[in-house]
This record gives structure tokens, sequence and C-alpha cells, in this order.
């Protein structure tokens, strides 16, 4: 495995599958994350929320203090077919 690609078999996805509540997760990924990687992990999952929603990039730039180059990637995350991060929106929706 090369230290500066992640290949999706380290033990640190089996860890998430173990946390059961947001706090366990928020206190997780305290433990493994700097400050700034957190943040941006939450910032762009904010954008996610908002582009699922129906914002538009200037708004979400106003409210969240993102680039538009930050915003274009969540966008063209949300825009392919196995999105995970599209279909767990799309669940949150249906369940709310």
């Amino acid at each position: 495995m090369a230290k500066d690609h992640p290949t999706g078999q380290s033990g640190l996805y089996q860890a998430i599958l173990q946390l059961k509540t947001p706090e366990d997760c928020y206190r997780f990924f305290q433990d493994v994350c700097s400050y700034s990687e957190l943040s941006a992990m939450e910032q762009r999952f904010d954008i996610a929320e908002m582009l699922h929603g129906g914002s538009i990039y200037t708004e979400i730039m106003e409210k969240t203090g993102a680039s538009s180059a930050i915003i274009s990637r969540v966008s063209r995350v949300l825009a392919r077919n196995d999105s995970e991060l599209k279909r767990i929106l799309v669940e949150t929706k249906k369940n709310v």
C-alpha cells in the first residue's frame, strides 16, 4: 500500500463501522483527524447537503466560506452515479 494513496483496505473503515452514535463518530474523528481536516470534511458535507437541497454556488460560498473550486468538486462527486455521498443524502431525505 502506497503511503500517499488510500486503498480502502485499512482497518480504519472497519473501525468506523463500530461507531454507534454521532457523538462516538465526532470523538473518533477528533482522535484521527487534525482540526483542519475535520473542519474540511464537515464543510464538504454541509456543501453537499446544500447542493442536494438546490442551493446555488454563490449562496453556498456566502454561508460556508468555501471556494468555488471546493463547491465544484463536491458537485462533481454528487453527479456521479456511484456516489455514496449522494446515496446517503437521498436516503436521509427520505427518512425526514
